[in-house]
């Protein structure tokens, strides 16, 4: 392996665990954030050398970051429209470029009286937004997803507004996170069919503090073993030169 090579590692080592740092850093801001899941760094080898004669020992790379699902603690807030998943599944909000998916239950109603998200965008219940008359009574939302009020405007009977749709996927990773916590997939989502809804709560945020600044000190150490790597591999470099080209008398 050349000189240049050990340079490259090490240069690539650098990028690659500040990359990891900002990973964990956006977690350990995101802590208190609402709905919030962490991520995970992964970590590649790179292949060196040229076609034909390729080699491990080219450098490391930042494969890509892996969102993690696991569970958030369920917190009462007292809100009606507020609803956390327990176990698996994601709510499913229409936006302008198609369909969304989030654990985020934060929901209210907009001006025509459609379930929406923070960002304004309806939450789908058998594929369409759900519309609710506030003047019905407070309003109801069942562990199915079934979405009602506890009277009509003639106070005879119950009225049901439609089901939430409560989806999941088979491949979890093909799930790309964007702006609002909310994900992106072009796979086809599977109907979860018996999901457990809770009313009156939110999920919190899955990251750990403590794990989050282990991890942290942990890439910070490398970054750090890196660095003197590089410094000693420079440090060797000039003592090379100045054996082959010893400096005049």
């Amino acid at each position: 392996m050349s000189l240049n090579d050990t340079l490259y590692i090490g240069t690539s080592g650098l990028t690659t665990h500040a990359d990891a740092l900002g990973i964990v850093g956006d977690n350990i801001a995101n802590a208190s954030t609402v709905g919030f899941k962490r991520s995970r760094a992964e970590f590649s080898d790179l292949l060196g050398g040229q076609l034909g004669e390729q080699r491990l020992g080219g450098g490391v790379r930042l494969g890509g970051s892996e969102t993690m699902f696991d569970q958030g603690a369920i917190m009462q807030t007292g809100n009606p429209l507020d609803m956390a998943i327990q176990g698996n599944g994601f709510f499913v909000v229409q936006t302008p470029q198609g369909p969304r998916y989030t654990r985020l239950g934060h929901f209210s109603l907009n001006a025509a009286g459609q379930l929406v998200n923070k960002q304004g965008y309806p939450v789908l219940g058998g594929g369409a937004p759900i519309t609710i008359n506030p003047d019905d009574g407070p309003v109801q939302i069942a562990a199915d997803g079934t979405v009602s009020a506890d009277r009509t405007q003639q106070g005879n009977a119950q009225v049901i507004y439609g089901k939430i749709d409560v989806v999941d996927f088979q491949n979890r990773e093909q799930l790309k996170p964007e702006e609002g916590l909310l994900f992106n997939t072009n796979t086809a989502p599977i109907q979860v069919a018996q999901p457990a809804l809770a009313q009156r709560m939110l999920e919190q945020s899955n990251v750990q503090p403590v794990k989050e600044l282990t991890s942290m000190i942990w890439v910070q150490r490398n970054y750090e073993a890196v660095e003197k790597f590089i410094e000693g591999e420079d440090d060797r470099m000039r003592r090379a030169v100045n054996y082959i080209i010893p400096s005049s008398s």
